[in-house]
């Protein structure tokens, strides 16, 4: 029985554990063999006339994983023991490297524990789908004639300087890369296009973004952490970069991009606190797909995460998204519930469903002093044009969809950034009341909803008054009658410059509106409300 430990670079000492433990006897050269457990102990049997002068030799090697130097697995071994009472347990006590460089090749030997405990792995191989398991070799330090970190997929060999086992995220991004190696039976991306150095907040190719952004993501899994950090003392966040953060560029070709969205989709259950993020998935949804797939993309990866039948709805494009990785994402729109995105900034995309044969409507109110305007598409693709609103400043820009003419079913707005770069609010709301004649309604727009709708119906040629009253002081309301032809459906979703009456209010002192029209033909119209400055209690009266 005994212990084996190792100190790290900082002077901790470190229970080191699934490291080989030889028993030896160093005249009949008989051997016997197991590991050491979570605390770093190990307890072997056998028989004592084996042996007659036993040592141990701790081997940084195992079936999974080795630390070696050159080919040969580092080891360590303990004084002779000889003649043995027969029973009698022999205890070799403590045992360490004994020199810093022992240390570290220890150190490096833990780090590949870290990874076999945590890896979402079956049975006693890395890859599940293995029949005979391939063994992670740590080859340090590197003494070829160009040392560098890094991996070799044509020898399989992990290669590390001699100071990276100080820094455990460093060894373990390359056993990320190892990994892959491993899970895609040997076809490992091609790297010509990953230039060394590839900065991570740099755009360079899809294929280096994934490579790279994997394994810095798979080493930040591995330690439970969004921070990584490096041999030289400095650390990186990959959780909160999002669009328009300086220095960084966009898309999938950036690591810092792959990294972030990968840390989103895998977010532990209320943690996802940014705007876009709201999705999490355990790590092992990720890790399945890699097992059974060869990608060389991100994007390739997401189809695939898609066809193994994991979720890349709009639920999870938003992870995505948050990381300015922008796989046609629509950020779903809710009937009646506001939503406060930051700046536009490139163009942000919506989606909704329409629930109801009513009138409803989709509303912007942009913050001082920016100025954007809404676009409205029938199709996800943004292709198919339906309508738009792009009044100057502040003024709430809205588009509105009867649904009592045109069948249910999706729609995709669009915010456009004219001028300015602040947050503003967006809402879908869809008519829950019809104003009746001779009538009132009561309702009440918060803060973060732009807009309000409601049906009447009108009659040909019959003048109607229909007046809007506020019971605050210092919010401002207006009002605008939306109208269409049965004939034309092209009218059937339009913007607010359509309206065929309206009422806008002061937008200094407020205070009540209304319109006085006569209908040109009988139908359901779209009373719609503008909140110009904010919420209040509003009332419609028909008359």
């Amino acid at each position: 029985m005994g212990n084996w430990s190792y100190t790290d670079q900082a002077g901790v000492r470190h229970n080191g554990m699934n490291i080989q433990v030889q028993v030896r006897d160093h005249l009949t050269g008989a051997l016997i063999a197991g590991l050491t457990n979570s605390a770093g102990n190990f307890d072997i049997c056998f028989g004592a006339a084996q042996f007659t002068q036993l040592y141990i030799t701790v081997k940084a090697a195992n079936a999974s994983w080795q630390v070696q130097n050159g080919t040969g697995a580092y080891n360590w071994s303990s004084p002779i023991r000889a003649n043995p009472v027969p029973g009698s347990t022999v205890n070799f006590g403590g045992t360490t490297p004994g020199d810093v460089a022992g240390n570290r090749a220890a150190h490096a030997f833990d780090v590949g524990n870290d990874a076999w405990l945590r890896v979402p792995h079956s049975g006693s191989c890395w890859d599940p789908k293995d029949t005979v398991c391939r063994q992670v070799r740590i080859d340090w330090p590197d003494v070829r004639a160009n040392p560098q970190d890094e991996y070799d997929p044509a020898a399989d060999i992990v290669h590390l300087l001699p100071l990276t086992p100080d820094a455990p995220m460093q060894v373990m991004h390359e056993i990320g890369h190892a990994l892959m190696d491993d899970l895609y039976n040997d076809a490992f991306p091609p790297t010509a296009g990953c230039p060394q150095p590839h900065p991570p907040n740099a755009a360079s190719t899809a294929v280096c973004a994934w490579i790279e952004g994997w394994a810095t993501f798979f080493s930040l899994a591995m330690y439970h952490t969004s921070v990584f950090l490096f041999g030289n003392g400095t650390s990186t966040d990959y959780e909160f970069p999002t669009w328009g953060t300086n220095g960084v560029a966009n898309g999938d070709v950036t690591e810092t991009r792959v990294i972030g969205a990968l840390l989103d989709l895998t977010d532990l259950p209320g943690t996802t606190t940014e705007f876009w993020d709201h999705h999490t998935e355990p790590l092992g949804a990720v890790f399945a797909t890699l097992t059974h797939h060869v990608d060389n993309t991100f994007a390739s990866f997401w189809s695939s995460h898609g066809a193994d039948g994991f979720d890349v709805s709009d639920d999870a494009l938003g992870s995505l998204y948050q990381n300015t990785i922008d796989y046609q994402y629509r950020r779903p729109l809710l009937d009646g519930v506001g939503q406060s995105p930051t700046a536009p900034t490139p163009v942000h995309n919506f989606g909704l469903t329409t629930e109801a044969h009513s009138w409803s409507v989709v509303a912007l109110r942009p913050l001082a002093p920016a100025d954007y305007d809404l676009v409205v598409y029938d199709d996800r693709a943004q292709t198919s044009f339906l309508g738009y609103s792009s009044l100057a400043g502040q003024a709430v820009d809205f588009v509105a969809i009867d649904s009592n003419l045109r069948p249910l079913g999706d729609y995709y707005p669009q915010v456009i950034q004219y001028a300015g770069a602040v947050s503003y609010y967006v809402e879908y709301t869809a008519g829950s009341q019809t104003l009746q004649p001779t009538s009132s309604n009561t309702f009440h727009l918060d803060d973060s909803q732009p807009a309000a709708v409601q049906d009447t119906v009108l009659t040909a040629g019959v003048p109607v008054t229909i007046s809007l009253t506020e019971s605050s002081v210092i919010s401002t309301a207006s009002l605008f009658i939306m109208g269409d032809d049965p004939s034309t459906p092209s009218t059937f979703v339009q913007g607010r410059g359509s309206a065929v009456a309206s009422a806008v209010a002061d937008p200094i002192f407020g205070g009540p509106v209304s319109v006085t029209f006569t209908p040109t033909r009988t139908g359901r119209y779209g009373v719609v409300v503008t909140g110009d400055n904010g919420g209040g209690d509003y009332t419609l009266t028909r008359s």
